[in-house]
């Protein structure tokens, strides 16, 4: 990886820019020194200036750069599309752009779209690249192939599984053909990393704990949950709210009585007039807010009862995408090529 732009390169090319301030190549450049030169303090900009770029020169160059920012910044995957989609169609020679659309329509659960543009990425790309093969298996794992997936999952942990998003959808891929022999040497595996020892895991005890759970070993589907520090949502992870039930029913009831407690006391404020949080809201919007409450007040009370047998969590539910990297034409930090 090259080095970052440092505050006299910033300061230099705005020079520059002034003298010339059509030229695109010199505002993706820019734009790029900003985004990753935070003494420049300049961050604000690099979306107005890849959106000028595009304006000033709509080429494959200017709307992958001002599409990545979308897609990757703002999560705009359907505007990304949009702007790449005519670029892309004139078949470009590198395989960013292809990659970039192909994470895009990943992301919109569009998986043969994603395929697609994943496979020609992966004939372009020089080099073999995790984020590519890895992306390329989800579509894989989402459209029924698990076997193609498995081999896929292989090939990007033999590359790159730092943070062992592959070997967590390898193992998902194994429940679902049943062999779980084979997802506890994953599970010990990953326990055994550096990546999982880490505060923010990617692959974190509760996603072990998931996976205990898809292949039955309900104790230590427990036994994992136990190791997280954070709490959870009894409604939004009913599995874990069983686990709570049936191994330790105190724990459970705590968590049910505080959970009632917070949203009983967000019903009074919302009730309150005079309550900053909620003081622009219409009185539409409180009594919507007020049903929504309730509703979830009552739905905890009931959900003990419910919870009788495991609920139902389905693999493809937890299957884990990685970002598609940097996909910037003429990034110097990461060497990427200076156009199509």
């Amino acid at each position: 990886m090259n080095q970052q732009y440092s505050i006299e390169e910033i300061k230099q090319l705005e020079i520059t820019l002034s003298k010339n301030p059509t030229d695109t190549d010199l505002i993706n450049k820019l734009a790029i020194g900003y985004s990753s030169c935070s003494e420049a303090e300049s961050f604000n900009q690099v979306d107005e200036l890849l959106e000028k770029a595009y304006e000033i020169n709509p080429t494959i160059k200017t709307s992958n750069n001002y599409a990545y920012q979308i897609i990757t910044d703002w999560y705009g995957y359907d505007l990304g599309i949009e702007i790449l989609q005519p670029f892309v169609d004139k078949k470009p020679k590198s395989f960013m752009p292809y990659n970039l659309i192909g994470y895009a329509y990943l992301m919109k659960g569009s998986y043969e779209k994603a395929k697609s543009y994943f496979q020609e990425a992966m004939t372009l790309s020089q080099t073999e690249m995790v984020e590519i093969i890895h992306n390329l298996a989800v579509c894989e794992s989402h459209l029924g192939n698990p076997h193609k997936a498995i081999h896929l999952y292989e090939r990007a942990i033999a590359i790159m599984d730092k943070e062992n998003e592959s070997k967590f959808n390898k193992a998902l891929c194994l429940v679902e053909l049943g062999l779980d022999s084979d997802i506890t040497k994953i599970i010990e595996e990953i326990k055994l990393s550096e990546a999982y020892k880490h505060p923010t895991a990617w692959v974190s005890c509760t996603d072990l704990s998931q996976l205990c759970y898809l292949k039955n070993d309900m104790k230590q589907a427990y036994d994992l949950l136990m190791e997280s520090p954070f709490s959870f949502d009894l409604l939004s992870y009913p599995e874990f709210s069983y686990l709570l039930l049936k191994y330790n029913n105190s724990k459970y009831s705590k968590i049910e009585k505080k959970t009632i407690q917070e949203k009983e006391s967000w019903l009074t404020r919302l009730n309150n007039i005079e309550d900053e949080e909620y003081e622009d809201y219409s009185e539409e919007e409180r009594t919507t807010e007020g049903k929504k409450l309730n509703s979830e007040i009552e739905a905890i009370k009931k959900l003990g009862q419910k919870l009788v047998n495991p609920p139902e969590i389905k693999p493809s539910e937890l299957y884990k995408t990685i970002s598609c990297g940097c996909m910037l034409y003429d990034c110097k930090i990461h060497g990427n090529q200076f156009d199509d």
